[in-house]
C-alpha cells in the first residue's frame, strides 16, 4: 500500500466527516436547487416573451410568497376558532357517554364514575402531552424560518442569472463531470417541472372531491378545508393524512357521527387517489406507466416507509 493510497483514504474520510457535519447546509442547498429548477422554466418563458429576467424572477417569487401568506391568513384564524370551539364542546360529548354498560374484563364489574374519571384523567394527560409537542414543534418551526429564508435567497439568485443553475453545477463539480452534471440537471428540470404540474393537478382534483364530500356531509368551512386538502396534496403521501386532521376535528364540533363520516370520506379519497388518480395523472405529466409508479411506491415503502415512498 503506497503512501499516496493511505493519504487518499484519509482525505476521503475527512471529506465524508466534513459533509456529515454540514449536512444541514448541504440539504438546504439541495432544496434551493430543486426549487430553482421548478421555477426556472416559467422565468425562461417570460424572458422569451420580452420580460426582463429580473422582473420575471421577482414576479414568480413574489407571487409564490403572497399565495402562501394569503393561504395562512385565510386558514389560520378559522382553524384556531374551530379548535377552540372543539375544546369547549368535547367535555359535553363525554358527559353524554354512558359508561355503565362497559365491563371490566378482569373483575367483571361495571365501570363506575371512578373509572370514567380515570379515563378522563388519562385523556387530559394525553392532551397535555400533545400540547407540549405542539410547543416544541412551534419552536422548531420558528428555528426553521432562517433556513427557509436562506433557501429562498439561494434559489432566487440561481434563477435570476441566465443559466445560473448550470454555472453553479460547473462551479461545484470536478471538471471531468461538468457535461454529465449539466445533462442530469437538464433532465431533472424537465421532469421536475412536469411532476410539479402533475402535483398541482392532483391538488385541484383532491380539493374538489373534498369540497363536494364535506359539503354533502355537512362539515362547516368545507371550502377552507378543501383548500387545505388541495394544498397539502403537494406533500406526497403524508399530505392527505395531515389534511384529514383539521377536518375531523372540526367535524367533531358538529357530532361524533359527522366526524366518523369525515374520516371515511378522507380515507376513500386517499385510496382513490393512491391507486387511480396519482398513477394516471403522473403517467400523463411525467410519462411513466401507472404500474411502474405503483411498483416504485411499493418498493420505496418496503425499503424506507413513508420517506421511501
Amino acid at each position: 500500500i503506497s503512501y499516496e493510497s493511505i493519504l487518499r483514504f484519509f482525505v476521503v474520510v475527512f471529506v465524508l466527516f466534513f459533509f456529515y457535519h454540514i449536512r444541514d447546509v448541504v440539504f438546504t442547498i439541495l432544496i434551493a436547487v430543486l426549487l430553482a429548477l421548478t421555477m426556472e422554466p416559467a422565468v425562461d418563458r417570460m424572458q422569451k416573451k420580452g420580460i426582463p429576467r429580473v422582473f420575471g424572477t421577482g414576479f414568480i417569487f413574489a407571487s409564490t410568497i403572497v399565495a402562501i401568506l394569503l393561504l395562512i391568513y385565510i386558514v389560520t384564524p378559522t382553524l384556531a376558532k374551530e379548535l377552540t370551539l372543539m375544546a369547549n364542546t368535547l367535555p359535553h360529548y363525554f358527559d353524554k357517554i354512558d359508561f355503565s354498560h362497559l365491563m371490566d374484563n378482569e373483575q367483571g364489574m361495571s365501570l363506575g364514575s371512578g373509572a370514567a374519571q380515570n379515563i378522563m384523567d388519562k385523556l387530559s394527560a394525553a392532551l397535555s402531552g400533545v400540547a407540549g409537542y405542539l410547543v416544541t414543534g412551534t419552536m422548531g418551526f420558528l428555528g426553521g424560518i432562517f433556513s427557509a429564508i436562506l433557501i429562498a435567497v439561494i434559489s432566487f439568485y440561481l434563477v435570476l442569472e441566465d443559466d445560473g443553475i448550470e454555472k453553479f453545477i460547473r462551479a461545484t463539480l470536478p471538471k471531468g463531470f461538468h457535461e454529465q452534471g449539466v445533462r442530469i440537471i437538464k433532465k431533472t428540470e424537465t421532469k421536475l417541472g412536469q411532476w410539479f404540474v402533475g402535483q398541482l393537478t392532483l391538488g385541484l382534483i383532491v380539493g374538489a372531491f373534498s369540497f363536494i364530500g364535506l359539503s354533502l356531509i355537512g362539515v362547516p368551512y368545507a371550502l377552507v378545508l378543501a383548500i387545505i386538502a388541495g394544498t397539502l396534496e403537494l406533500i406526497p403521501y403524508i399530505g392527505p393524512m395531515l389534511s384529514a386532521i383539521p377536518a375531523i376535528l372540526i367535524a367533531f364540533t358538529v357530532s361524533p357521527a359527522i366526524a366518523a363520516m369525515t374520516f371515511v370520506l378522507y380515507f376513500l379519497i386517499q385510496e382513490f387517489e393512491n391507486y387511480l388518480i396519482v398513477p394516471k395523472v403522473m403517467e400523463k405529466s411525467v410519462g411513466l406507466h401507472p404500474v411502474i409508479i405503483i411498483m416504485a411506491a411499493a418498493i420505496g415503502e418496503q425499503l424506507s416507509g413513508i420517506v421511501g415512498m
